[in-house]
């Protein structure tokens, strides 16, 4: 496929690095002299320099033999221009990144057809809405919904739990539930019935929606309660759709903001939450405010050392859960590894929105796990695909993978090797890298 990709932020890069390695053509736009040479020091990229909204650049880049052009500048205006650009050019398919609320009707994340661009994607709602699913999945490190929100995905912490060292088959798990995938040390194990998990291991488990509680608390590390006090670091764009967000369901929201004239504005758009005026890290602040009280603290500022060392200060101080916002995704590992519960990476989301546009089959979603170890498909199954034509365990389905749900007229099913894939039926498949291009095969017409 011939993709266009302008700006090489974190956005850029990061679709650029996986597109590459999928053997497609890419060419990449930026003003960027510096950022062009190292990408294609690193990656197998045509580079252009210019203004990806210039018309000159795009025709430069051949926009008009583009099968699909990403717009992903941090600049609204520049990805809207360049995307009607590219589009009156002749571009197939057109996805801008545009983050201000001001250009977008309501806060769904991800908007078709709108402004005359095929697809349009906000980082910032994407990630608002991702921390209020870990905000309500209390014990989760991360959370995603599949098959219009009625299939969950958890990734939960085991601890030392008395569902360690006992086989897969022998648990006496809800029902309705997968564990789909276990990871232990650096690495993604798909699971058989005769492996176990261990101390220390954090798994993915996925089923319908309405049993995810249940099983969080079969398997989850323990975090006594729900979440009803929560303290926003940051009156941004993230912090403030997340504080509206919670104030519909009646949460206790705090915000902390140092800008004055942004804590006005919070004032009086938010009916409910507290607007603090303050340093978010600020120690002698964070105990005055007793923010080690709350349920869970979000640090969803701008600067990601800010986030850093607000979260770790506010665990200190006795907060039951942290999440904290990765602007730079290459900083993941450093705030996981210093024992932050959840990181939300606002740009690596939108890339995995993106890259959906460019895989094999019908997917519908794709979505990275454990950073690149793993990832879960979503696919509708096409009606001539070799998926549907036999019972799974008969289908050669890969080692590797696995089928975590069925979502279709029947409902919802949890699969054994037994149940068949209907056609028009939404899959949603745990697989590694490695094997993804096999697990495609079976969705093709």
């Amino acid at each position: 496929m011939q993709i266009v990709i302008i700006g090489m932020g974190e956005v850029g890069k990061h679709l650029a690095a996986m597109l590459t390695e999928e053997n497609h053509d890419v060419t990449i736009i930026d003003s960027n002299s510096e950022i062009l040479e190292a990408a294609e020091d690193r990656l197998d990229v045509r580079a252009i320099s210019g203004n990806g909204a210039s018309i000159s650049t795009l025709r430069a880049a051949e926009v008009e033999k583009a099968e699909l052009v990403a717009a992903v500048t941090d600049n609204d205006e520049v990805n809207i221009v360049a995307s009607l650009q590219a589009k009156e050019l002749g571009a197939q398919t057109i996805i801008a990144r545009v983050d201000s609320h001001e250009y977008l009707p309501g806060w769904q994340g991800a908007y078709h057809g709108i402004l005359g661009i095929d697809l349009v994607i906000s980082t910032r709602i994407l990630a608002a809405i991702q921390v209020n699913m870990l905000i309500r999945s209390f014990g989760a490190v991360s959370v995603a919904n599949f098959a219009d929100d009625r299939v969950q995905m958890v990734q939960l912490p085991v601890g030392n739990s008395d569902i360690c060292n006992i086989h897969l088959k022998d648990l006496e798990t809800p029902g309705d539930i997968l564990i789909a995938a276990i990871l232990r040390e650096d690495k993604m194990i798909i699971p058989s019935g005769l492996d176990m998990i261990l101390p220390e291991d954090e798994i993915f488990i996925i089923g319908k929606t309405d049993k995810i509680g249940a099983a969080e608390n079969y398997f989850g590390e323990a975090k006594t309660g729900g979440a009803r006090s929560i303290v926003i670091l940051g009156g941004g764009e993230i912090g403030f759709a997340v504080a509206r967000s919670l104030e519909k369901h009646n949460f206790n929201v705090r915000i902390i903001e140092w800008n004055p004239k942004v804590c006005e504005y919070l004032s009086e758009a938010l009916s409910e939450a507290t607007i603090i005026n303050g340093d978010g890290t600020d120690l002698e602040l964070l105990e005055e405010e007793k923010v080690g009280d709350a349920d869970v603290f979000v640090a969803a500022s701008k600067r990601d050392e800010v986030n850093l060392m607000a979260g770790l200060l506010v665990q200190n101080l006795g907060v039951k859960k942290t999440i904290a916002l990765v602007h730079r995704p290459d900083y993941i590992k450093i705030y996981e590894h210093l024992g932050l519960d959840a990181t939300i990476s606002p740009r690596r989301f939108a890339a995995n929105q993106i890259l959906k546009y460019v895989r094999a089959g019908k997917v519908v979603s794709v979505s990275e796990i454990a950073e690149g170890k793993g990832e879960i498909l979503e696919f509708v199954a096409p009606r001539k695909s070799k998926i549907i034509q036999n019972d799974l365990k008969n289908t050669g389905f890969p080692r590797g993978a696995v089928v975590g749900a069925i979502a279709g007229k029947r409902g919802i099913l949890v699969p054994t090797g037994n149940d068949r894939v209907h056609p028009g039926d939404s899959v949603i498949i745990f697989s590694t890298p490695e094997v993804r291009p096999r697990v495609e095969e079976l969705f093709r017409q």
